[in-house]
């Protein structure tokens, strides 16, 4: 790359900087206008009608501007008294140039919710969470800033991820024949792992058939719930099995290892026709992951608290955990139970099962800063080639979507594991500090 790509590139970033820093500086005469009751002097009711018609703006984005002002500029209070702006450390890196207004937004959301809250979380602790928010934004997309406020959120609100009593009364599923024979239908899940259920098995249904494959993402997803419905009514479907068949296929003497796993039983496989090779019956629901805390799990029967997380990072509460862990095929990932071997060390290149699930309940999905693909979407990337001694272990190994695996092997980013967790370092042309970016599931500091 040459003197003038780097020019531009560094003009680029400078302009960016100097647009947040102005932003602020709007944001700081807005406050200025309050501070000095410039609204009855001319004439107006109010400052957002104030600041609308100055910059010609709607009602609602002079309200916001105003509202943002308050929360990220020193006031004068009616005493005269020099007060501190109430997010100060998101006023500093916007200030800076170091965040961009959606983060802004991001931050303020989650204070509002935990400001909202009875009782609110103490001084103290709210000052912290709004200053790791302003910290984490300057590494963070907004997107994956979102992600780490919510856990912020559900940490202190954790009976927020409960469904309201008779959630799933309010399912519906409207079908609609037409006239010239064709079908519309609409409806709602109201229960989260309803929802995560459905999303899996689309999720493998619509996928691409092969690079020729040029239906959209509707049409595929149309085509994958006729297929689904077709597949009920053969031989070994839903329709012409009736459900007659429910016999329990685990063996008699497989016993849990510790009363931790007592809590949620294997995941119930039929075993294969050693005739033809196919099943004797029917599989069962769904393979989801829920990951939640031993203590909130046991908890669940004698009150609520806490949440479980689905691999989509919704989350769920206890006592929905435990109502499906007793007829749905799930892998327990309980923190504090018995845990699986994951290191494979050199015998095997692939990624097995336990190390599987260990990535994806790690990383989340792609591990990439900023990516959003989930686990099913992602391949298993050895940080140190496995051909160069890398071992197939939970240490060396983390999640990349097929554009971030190539991006990665095109040698420009760089990884390396920082407190159990892949840091990407990005070229210069990104960032010329060249300052590593946590990768995978956003997590509250420690």
């Amino acid at each position: 790359m040459g003197a003038a790509e780097r020019e531009a590139l560094a003009r680029a970033r400078a302009d960016v900087i100097a647009q947040r820093a102005g932003y602020h500086r709007r944001l700081q005469a807005i406050a200025t206008l309050a501070d000095l009751n410039t609204v009855v002097a001319a004439g107006y009711r109010s400052l957002e009608a104030l600041v609308a018609d100055r910059d010609n703006l709607d009602r609602a984005d002079a309200k916001r501007l105003v509202a943002e002002a308050a929360d990220l500029c020193a006031r004068t209070s009616l005493h005269g008294e020099l007060l501190p702006a109430r997010l100060p450390a998101t006023a500093d890196a916007l200030a800076a140039g170091a965040i961009d207004p959606a983060h802004v937004k991001v931050i303020r959301d989650t204070m509002r919710h935990l400001d909202a809250l009875m009782p609110p979380p103490p001084p103290q602790e709210w000052s912290g969470v709004e200053r790791t928010l302003a910290e984490q934004a300057q590494v963070l997309p907004p997107r994956m800033l979102r992600v780490l406020a919510k856990k912020f959120v559900d940490l202190y609100d954790p009976d927020g991820a409960a469904p309201p009593d008779g959630e799933d009364a309010l399912d519906e599923l409207r079908l609609l024949r037409r006239k010239d024979g064709s079908l519309v239908f609409t409806g709602r899940l109201g229960d989260p792992l309803d929802a995560e259920m459905v999303i899996e098995v689309f999720g493998v249904l619509a996928a691409p058939a092969g690079a020729d494959d040029e239906r959209g993402l509707v049409k595929r997803q149309a085509d994958a719930f006729t297929e689904l419905v077709g597949d009920t009514r053969g031989p070994r479907g839903l329709v012409t099995d009736t459900r007659h068949e429910h016999r329990d296929t685990q063996p008699q003497d497989a016993q849990p290892q510790d009363d931790e796993l007592a809590l949620i039983p294997a995941p119930r496989r039929p075993d294969p026709a050693p005739s033809t090779g196919g099943w004797t019956e029917r599989p069962g629901r769904a393979l989801l992951t829920i990951t939640i805390d031993h203590r909130w799990l046991c908890a669940a029967l004698a009150e609520r608290g806490g949440h479980g997380i689905l691999d989509s990072g919704h989350a769920v509460d206890p006592a929905t955990v435990r109502r499906w862990a007793c007829d749905a095929e799930i892998v327990p990932m309980i923190l504090g139970s018995r845990s699986e071997p994951l290191d494979v060390g050199r015998t095997q290149r692939t990624a097995p099962d336990a190390l599987r699930r260990a990535l994806n309940l790690r990383d989340g999905g792609c591990a990439f800063p900023g990516c959003t693909r989930r686990p099913r979407r992602c391949h298993a990337h050895h940080i140190r080639h496995w051909l160069d001694g890398g071992p197939t272990a939970l240490d060396n190994m983390c999640l990349l979507c097929r554009h971030h695996h190539q991006l990665i092997h095109h040698g420009h980013w760089q990884i390396e594991m920082i407190e159990d967790r892949p840091w990407f370092t990005p070229p210069w042309i990104i960032d010329p500090d060249r300052r590593p970016r946590p990768g995978g599931r956003p997590r509250i500091p420690t």
